[in-house]
This record gives structure tokens, sequence and C-alpha cells, in this order.
């Protein structure tokens, strides 16, 4: 539970026909199963925290619109300050609205002149630079609430929020002045980066939250119910440079050889029509508005004051605003008279500096006037908000994780960056923690038994084991006759296309797989032939060379293309109803055994067979049950997508293969809609109650639900819960005595495992925890349903552990049993053979949601979708459409930018219901 993250208790009026909580439910014992253990934690326990009362206050600075950077100035102005410190008592400000101090101050009203501030005369004697501020006493915090609560003699309510959302604050408040502080990570300013490139650098930092937990310790110290989460934090900014190579490295992104001359040509306006406007690459630029820089013509004297970009010039015509033909008033103080100077004469009359790079846009501040890039430098530690390139996020990948080891030091490090102990805000509020590691009682679950096609495997505590000379527990059931291989963009030669066609079907067959057509159809793509007729083409030979519908096309993909990917995928699976396999060519080309194998899991799991299963010692299900996982996805900030909601259902006795659904679902909604759970998973079920439950439903139900923060907790009971069970009792009256068990699963915390050093019984060679480590205690809830398990392997870095929140338990399942179901089950991931860290259902559920964005309903002519291209392209035509309606005397009100989430293309022919193929049941995602 982190601060600043928590749930309300929403009820509903159906509260008492479908039985939802108001409150979750209670943990109902620590489970009993594996080996005991203990693990260390990257928590750290208060000791002790403020027990009186602490006052709250609301900030006003002038209207109450003034812009963030106003907001700053005036709080920390000479006049304000002066007056805090006269009360002699330390004030912690949240850099909006909030501020809190332990004593009650009167309501002040204080008027800041700026004048004065910076030691000049006013500009205007009738229209003085004054802005007020008023600090106006509001709420009491009773900090004896946090207790009440983990006694278990108050609900979690909004003075508990108050107080823990205070603790928070007070965490943070040292720090802040210390770092660049961006939520609850700090970065040392002037600290080591890595460069990404040239354009962004990375740096580690230290992330810190506040955290409820257990009340009582397992191991080690007394707790007292409050901690303290402190974790690595990597971030990335923009790199200091001078402006204008900052903005040429950017470009030289986009394809460029990072020519100077090249880089003035792509600025300059276009032809458009019958006038001039921006060049993309112009527009690009806007990413460095809000960037603060430094000036370097007026000596050293000046170099601190800083400036922010407003915009860069644009004039639309040929060869754009530079600093020749860009002209402002100047007082000649020789003759006393004003006379129009160009930027660039400017700076060499007055500066002796000749303008270089004088055909560049110059940068344009709100005061300060107009500057050269040449002479502008960014400021370090300014954050790079935007979506890294394919080449930065390796670089980030690489640079971000970390050993286990390396990363316990970076916390320490982390540590000593927060100076806990000389904090003077927690030194007055008498707030301390303990710099050590919290060590918990945590237990390693015994790993199952993987059986595959007459062999059985034991992994061990390794995570790991090999699939040569291994069948599949269930090949395709229907022998592989019917299909093709499309070969796009003049990848590969037929031979080498061939070559691959023989390692894969000896590989399959070798791994129990049924091939009755070894010699399929290549079809290679002719030069300037349109993807959908090459699919065309290629489903109607692999067709008429068997005369049978194709049951799998595989596609020789060029390069690594995302959008040729998305267009395969949306024609295969959409126009033809066809499940399909891309290969990559250079993997294509070594035609290597491992690669082949592990193409052959998912060509068998598409074509209805099983990799492996996991060998129950006691059943896993007691009556027909059925497991369900959720997903909704999200586009990049910027994208025009809307939200993609995807729900997988278990499809077979061992829940190992899993069917899925797909829709939009609105924009930034994290709820999946009533409708999109009518028209998914009612399908789904009745497909399962065919196959598994005799034409019945299932009498008990698991819901795994990812991907949803704390205060989303109960909407995902009596939102999502409650719709499904209206949807399902609608359809199966005596649904309506269905037992449900739901939980919430999640990677997005910084809670981490440290086994101890040279603990082998405990951690890996890497001091990573072992597969099957789960801790219930210390970390977790004080009473909730809740724990974390570390289901796999970490291959780099430090593995993370799944936070798994039990929402709603009807069916009462022991503990060790749901435990052991989630643990044992991510031994069956249909395409791995290692166990996966996620709950598969859920899991599943994130491919699909993923892949949703392959079925949107648009033209090829669109382009791909997403990014900061399609945020400016929203924005210029918002402004011409305004433009328009100016021009016409029509005005309109609200937003176009955002119109109504279309429904994807179905699966198969969209025309009829029909799924000769059965894809809509098959496992074409994965």
């Amino acid at each position: 539970m982190e601060a600043g993250n928590y749930r309300t208790y929403d009820r509903t009026t159906d509260e008492e026909k479908y039985n939802f909580p108001t409150e979750l439910p209670n943990r109902p014992g620590l489970g009993k199963a594996g080996r005991a253990i203990v693990v260390r934690v990257n928590q750290f326990k208060v000791m002790q925290w403020p027990q009186g009362d602490i006052q709250q206050y609301d900030i006003v600075i002038g209207t109450g619109a003034e812009k963030r950077g106003k907001i700053t100035a005036v709080w920390k102005s000479k006049t304000v300050q002066d007056r805090l410190n006269s009360f002699r008592v330390p004030w912690l400000w949240n850099g909006d609205k909030i501020a809190w101090t332990s004593a009650k101050i009167p309501e002040q009203h204080i008027p800041v002149d700026f004048d004065l501030e910076k030691g000049r005369p006013p500009r205007d004697p009738n229209n003085r630079d004054v802005v007020f501020c008023r600090i106006k006493p509001t709420t009491t915090i009773r900090m004896a609430v946090i207790k009440g609560y983990l006694d278990r003699q108050m609900p979690f309510d909004d003075s508990t929020l108050a107080a823990i959302n205070f603790l928070d604050h007070l965490m943070r408040q040292g720090p802040s002045e210390h770092y660049t502080m961006i939520k609850r990570n700090f970065f040392a300013r002037g600290g080591a980066t890595t460069s990404l490139d040239n354009v962004v650098v990375a740096m580690k930092g230290v992330y810190s939250s506040v955290r409820l937990c257990n009340p009582k310790s397992s191991v080690g110290a007394p707790s007292t119910g409050l901690a303290i989460n402190v974790d690595v934090a990597n971030g990335t900014f923009w790199a200091a440079q001078d402006v204008h190579q900052a903005a040429r490295n950017y470009l030289k992104q986009r394809n460029r050889m990072g020519n100077w001359d090249v880089f003035r040509t792509i600025l300059r306006p276009v032809k458009y029509k019958d006038g001039w406007t921006m060049s993309d690459d112009f527009k690009d630029l806007r990413k460095m508005c809000k960037l603060k820089f430094t000036v370097k013509h007026r000596g050293k004297n000046d170099d601190n004051k800083q400036y922010a970009i407003k915009k860069f010039t644009f004039e639309p015509k040929e060869g754009g605003a530079h600093s020749k033909n860009t002209f402002f008033k100047y007082k000649n103080r020789q003759n006393n008279t004003d006379e129009d100077i160009s930027v660039y004469d400017y700076f060499r009359r007055t500066y002796n500096i000749t303008i270089q790079m004088w055909d560049l846009p110059l940068i344009e501040t709100s005061k300060a006037g107009k500057f050269p890039m040449e002479l502008c430098t960014i400021v370090a530690n300014q954050r790079y908000a935007f979506k890294l390139s394919p080449d930065q996020t390796a670089a980030m990948i690489k640079f971000a994780v970390t050993r286990p080891k390396e990363r316990l030091a970076s916390i320490q490090h982390g540590i000593g960056m927060l100076k806990w102990g000389t904090d003077r805000y927690l030194k007055h509020f008498g707030l301390q923690v303990d710099g050590n590691l919290t060590s918990t009682a945590a237990r390693l679950l015994p790993n199952p038994e993987i059986q595959y096609d007459k062999a059985k495997i034991n992994p061990g505590t390794s995570g790991r084991w090999d699939l040569r000379g291994k069948k599949f527990f269930l090949p395709n059931p229907q022998p592989l006759k019917s299909w093709g291989i499309a070969v796009l963009g003049g990848a590969l030669p037929e031979a080498a296309v061939r070559n691959f066609i023989g390692v894969f079907v000896q590989t399959y067959i070798g791994h129990g797989g049924k091939v009755e057509n070894r010699n399929p159809i290549v079809y290679l793509q002719p030069k300037g032939e349109d993807l959908p007729v090459t699919v065309a083409k290629t489903r109607t030979l692999a067709g008429n060379q068997a005369q049978l519908l194709p049951q799998i096309l595989f596609f020789v993909m060029p390069g690594k293309d995302s959008y040729l990917y998305e267009r395969v995928k949306r024609n295969a699976e959409c126009r033809f109803g066809i499940v399909s396999q891309c290969v990559n060519v250079a993997h294509v080309q070594k035609a290597q055994p491992q690669y082949c194998s592990n193409v052959c899991m998912k060509v068998n799991a598409k074509l209805g067979g099983t990799t492996s299963k996991v060998i129950a010692t006691q059943p896993f299900f007691t009556r027909p049950t059925m497991i369900i996982g959720a997903d909704v996805s999200h586009a990049t900030p910027g994208s025009p997508q809307c939200s993609m909601a995807a729900i997988t259902v278990s499809m077979d006795k061992d829940a190992a293969r899993f069917a899925a659904g797909v829709q939009t679902n609105g924009y930034r909604v994290e709820m999946i809609t009533k409708n999109n759970i009518q028209q998914l998973l009612i399908p789904l079920m009745e497909t399962w109650a065919g196959k598994i439950g005799g034409g019945n439903p299932p009498q008990h139900i698991y819901y795994f639900r990812d991907g949803v923060s704390e205060g989303q907790y109960t909407h995902v009971i009596n939102q999502e819960v409650k719709h499904m069970k209206e949807c399902m009792i609608e359809k199966w009256p005596q649904m309506v005595n269905t037992r449900w068990t739901v939980a919430v699963c999640t990677k997005r915390h910084h809670i981490r495992f440290f086994p101890k050093d040279n603990d082998s019984q405990a951690g890996d060679r890497n001091a990573n925890p072992l597969p099957g480590t789960l801790v219930e205690q210390d970390v977790t809830h004080p009473f909730e349903y809740d724990f974390y398990l570390n289901a796999h392997s970490a291959i780099q870095g430090t593995a993370r552990p799944v936070h798994y929140h039990v929402l709603l338990d009807e069916a009462k399942v022991p503990v060790d049993a749901f435990q052991r179901m989630i643990y044992q089950f991510s031994y069956q991931y249909m395409r791995s053979t290692t166990p996966v860290s996620l709950f598969p259902a859920i899991y599943y559920a994130h491919l699909a949601s993923n892949r949703a964005r392959c079925h949107e309903a648009k033209e090829a002519s669109a382009g791909p979708q997403g990014g900061q291209k399609f945020e400016e392209a929203r924005q210029d035509a918002a402004v011409q459409a305004a433009r328009r309606d100016t021009r016409d005397g029509t005005s309109q009100t609200g937003s176009s930018l955002q119109p109504e989430a279309l429904p994807l293309l179905p699966l198969g022919n969209s025309e009829n219901r029909t799924d000769p193929a059965g894809i809509r049941s098959s496992m074409w995602y994965i």
C-alpha cells in the first residue's frame, strides 16, 4: 500500500444480491506448505512517527490560477519565507496548494512585491508586480488514527489517508530540497550519467515510499506497522549540451546523417498548396519546449540565470524565421533613437559575436525575448518524458538491469542520499527509521513435475528445463496438411526458405507434431505487390495445394517492422480467420533447431496442441472450474489509439489452453465495460460449457485481473465482477450459486527479495530468490489477504515478485491450495521451458490485449498509429478546424480530438458468425 494510492470502499445497490463486501476479505491464515526460509526485503521499519496533531493549510497564490513557476517563486520568495520562519516551526509544502506544520498558525495574507524581491525599481509605479500568498488553516490531522486502523479499531477512511499522506510528504520534504524530484524518485544534481545516445542520458537515483504493513514482525526487531520501501530509481534526462546540437542530434534519430547542412534544410518551411507550412522535423522540435537553458554570451556573472523555451520562431515563407530576418526595436543610446535591428546584428554589435548558424530558427521565451540556439545550453537534470526509440530502449534496459548485489549496493547508496538521521524535518516531527533491511519469514514452495508425452521432468529449483528429446503433451489434433510460407520484401531466396522448412518439419515431428504436408508452397512477394494481395495469394495457393482451408500461414519478415507485423496479423486473422506465424529473416537463414523448437511451441499451440502440463499430486479443482484472466492495455502517451480489453478463458480440464476475446474499451478506461463483458466473455463461456462442462456452466470461477491500482480494487468487484455475474445469470440462471475467487495481480511495485549472502537454500548463484519463494508477512497488508510470489528464475537483473491480492473469496479455497495452484500453473505456460513470473491466464490476456491493436478497423493508408507525431497531427487538425470555424462564423464546443472508440475487426469472416477454422477458440494471440 503506497501513500497516495489508497482505495475507497464503494457500496452497490446489488450488494446483498451478489454478496459484494464493502471491505476486502481478511487473511484467512498463513500458508504452511513448503520449506521455511528467511529473506531480506528492501523495506525499512518506521520505529516511531508523530503521535500528536498536525495542522494542514490551504495555499492560494494570486488568483489561484497562476502557473507552477509563479507559484514556486512566490512560496520561495524572501518575503514568504521570512514570515514562515518567524513562527519557528518547519513547514512542509506539496509544491501546489497544501502545506503542513506542527502548530496551528492563524490565517496569513502575505503580499510579495517582486520589484523589491529582485532589487529593481518598479516598472510601473501604478501597477507594481505584487502577488498575494494566502495561507489558511483547514484540517487538523489526527496522527493517532494510523494506530487505530492498525489495531482494527476504525476503518481506513479519509482521516487515515490524510495522516499517511502527511507522512509521505514528510519523508520527501528534505530530499526534495537537495535533489531533482520526480514523484517519489530523487536524482542527485550533477550526478553520474550514462549516455543512451547523444540526446538522452540515464541516471540512477533512489525511490522512497511510506507503506502500511503487518504490525507484527516475523523475524528480527518488532514492527510498528509502518515502513519505508526504498528501491533504485532509473530516470532518463536530456543531455546537457548546446540547444542546436541537441536539436540536430534528436532529428538525427530520424534517419538523418547529422550533417549541419541537412539539419538546416529540414527545419525550413515546406511548400503547401498556396503557402508554406512547418516541416515535420520542425514540428518535432516541440518536444524541446519548456526545457530550461542558460546563455553563454553575457559572461560568467550571468551564467546561472535560467530561461525556458516557449517555442521556436517560425515564419511561413521560404527560408523561415532566423536571426537575419527577425527584427526588434532597439534603443540607440548614442543618438537616443529607436531603430529596427536584426537579432544577427544585435549580437554582433552588442556582444561582438557573429552568429554562425544564422539561418536556424530562434528560441523564443515568455519574457526575455529571442535567442540563437548556438548561444544556449540545456540545463542538466531535466527529465526526458517521451517514449524511447528502440535503440534507446535497448540501451536503457542494459543500464537498468542489475544483479541483486549491485542493486542492494545502490539501495544502500540511496539510503545515504535520503539522510534519515540528519533530516531536520524528520527530527522535528519525531519520525525514526531503522536503517537495516527488513528480514522476513518466507516459504519455498515445492516445484511441480512437468508432464510431456511419455516423459516427465523435475526441474527442481533451477527454474528451467530442456525441450530436446521431448514430445509435446498433446500434439496438433489435425495433421498439418494445408499451409504455406510467404516471403515478404524479398527477404530470402526460395532455397533458404526450403531449408528452413525442412529443419522446422523435422523438429516439429521430433516433438510429436503431426505433419502430413512436408513440402508446402513458398510464395515470394513480387516487388511492389501490396501485402493484402500477397496474403490472399498465399492463402489461395496453400488451399489449392491441399484442397483444404489453410490451417496456418507463415510469413518471413524482412526485419523488425511493427507496422508490417500488424498488417500481416490483421489480414490473416480478421480478413481470412487463419492463424499465422511470423519468423525473422535472420533466424530463417540460420535455421537452428533451438529456434525451430521455440517456433514449434507456438505453432503447436495455435493448431490446438498443448506443450506440457504440470503433474498434480492432488487435484487443483474439486468441482467444474473455469479460470478467467483479464487485462486492459493503454496506448502510449500522445497516441490517438484507444484502450484494449482482453479476456481469456481456460479451454481444457488442465487449464493449460486459453481462448481470448479482445475489444476496444474507450480511451484510458481501466474497467472493462459491461458491453465488452457480454460480447467477449459469454461466447467463450458457451464454448467452455460445450467442451468442458458437458453443456453446463462452471460451479467455481477463478478471476485473475491484471493492471489495476489499489484505488480500483473495489471497482473490479462492484463493476467488472458484478457485470459478469449479471450476464452469466441471465444466460444460465443456475449460476447464481457459482462461487467466485477474485485476485488482482501486479508487477508494478518496488518490493524485491534478497536472500542472505551465500544462502544456497534460498538463493541461486546470482543471489536471486529461488523459484517458489513466497512472502506473506512484514511487507504485506496489515490484515487483508495478499502475498508476494517469485515464481520464476530471473535471467538478468534482480527478480521481481508478483503481488497477488484476493478481492473476493466465496469459494473459501484453502490458502495452501490457492498458492500451490498459482505457482505450479506458472510451469505450464505454452511457449516456454521455464516457469513464468505471472499467472498464465493474465500473461495470455496481456499478450492478447497488445495484439488487439493489429485488429483495428483502419485503412493501411492511415500508416502506423501511436507516438508523438499523432499528437502533433491532431493538434494541427484542431488548429485548422478552429480557423475554419472562425472564417465560417461558427463555433464548436467540446473536443473532436478523441472520437468514439470504434470496435475492432472481428476474427474470421466479418459477414457471418461461422468460424470454420476455429480461430475464435484457438490461441491465435500467442
